[in-house]
């Protein structure tokens, strides 16, 4: 009798109807439980990059408000567990709430709490790539093949970096599901092309196609031109952690000498602000390697067929996410995990969520326009 209350109990617990509204945001956890599989399988050796975090750091002014009701109602519904909104050199909201999703471990956010980007983290591979860029290290008008010479029997080989960049190149037997269930294990992003078949072919018709491997490959180049992982993570330390003014180190998950920039990039919830703040001034900066870098993402971005991110380049929704009409740029990740950069009013958005259960296009407006 007590198994079948307990069924009955449980089916009404997913349903949400026996829940009190401030329980309502446990309901997604269930959604994340694939998710802290593959995070517990994380765990090994040569599984964790650190970059060192650097000296000095970005002080923030802070100068918090209350929580706009309408806002707030939409924040304490969903299963966002960190926002902050930045604007005019301040913050503005601050806002947090228990932590779920993150090796089924339910914890407090305190300042040194390392947030997952997931696809979030194709924007700092970008990052990374236009900082290699500027040191003459990379060139995007070359293909894989020209750097990886291990993966000269897949099409990637042929594939032209800055095409890669835009979401124009797909192998059409890889799926989400599949990357997801191979790397980085047992295979690193290289080992898992090499073993593809050569009869492997992208879609061919020069289009936008959303997927996972090209960030890895792209992260991969750069690795690969600088000599390994000691000097991969050297670089990182100085290019981005230390032009960006971080305060505390940043993670990334890797295997077999490669890390994976598709999903796996951690940084703690003020340190994405910093980041976001640091591609701002940068796409500002006229005299910019990198900011260059990000412009030319920007006016040469491509249609991606998606409303709430119509354009894309290198890595990043370039125009009008979520409807905003002031010039921003985006980095968007698995649950709404969003850094939104509205470069031209100096406001920027970051938001952590674990699940997909709140309406982006309606909360954006609301806070930042």
């Amino acid at each position: 009798m007590k198994k079948v209350c307990a069924v009955l109990f449980l089916g009404l617990l997913l349903s949400g109807e026996v829940l009190a509204n401030h329980f309502s945001y446990k309901v997604p956890e269930i959604k994340v439980k694939e998710f802290d599989r593959w995070m517990g399988k994380l765990k090994r050796k040569d599984g964790k990059w650190y970059f060192k975090s650097p000296k000095k750091f970005r002080e923030l002014l802070i100068d918090k408000v209350d929580i706009p009701p309408d806002i707030k109602k939409i924040l304490d519904k969903s299963s966002i567990t960190s926002l902050l909104y930045y604007e005019k050199e301040k913050v503005i909201y601050d806002y947090t709430r228990t932590q779920w999703g993150v090796f089924k471990i339910k914890t407090k956010i305190d300042d040194k709490t390392l947030f997952n980007g997931r696809s979030k983290s194709k924007s700092i591979s970008s990052l990374i790539f236009g900082l290699a860029q500027c040191e003459g290290l990379v060139d995007p008008n070359k293909t894989y093949g020209d750097y990886l010479p291990e993966i000269k029997n897949s099409f990637y080989a042929k594939i032209k970096i800055k095409d890669s960049m835009n979401m124009m190149a797909r192998d059409n037997k890889i799926r989400e599901g599949n990357y997801m269930e191979k790397v980085p294990f047992p295979d690193s992003i290289i080992t898992f092309i090499k073993r593809r078949p050569k009869a492997n072919e992208p879609h061919g018709d020069n289009k936008f196609y959303y997927s996972n491997p090209q960030p890895d490959l792209t992260t991969a180049v750069v690795v690969k031109q600088l000599g390994g992982k000691s000097k991969f993570k050297k670089f990182v330390q100085k290019n981005l952690n230390e032009r960006a003014k971080l305060k505390y180190k940043t993670l990334v998950f890797g295997h077999k000498g490669y890390p994976g920039f598709a999903n796996w990039f951690w940084a703690t919830r003020y340190d994405w602000l910093r980041i976001g703040i640091f591609v701002s001034e940068e796409i500002q900066n006229k005299d910019s390697c990198l900011g260059n870098y990000l412009r030319d993402a920007i006016s040469n971005s491509v249609d991606t067929g998606r409303d709430w991110g119509p354009k894309y380049g290198k890595f990043f929704y370039t125009e009008t996410p979520y409807g905003l009409k002031s010039k921003s740029i985006m980095m968007r990740g698995h649950g709404y995990k969003l850094l939104v950069i509205d470069y031209e009013n100096d406001k920027i958005l970051e938001i952590h969520s674990i699940a997909a259960d709140y309406k982006p296009q309606i909360l954006i407006p609301l806070i930042m326009q």
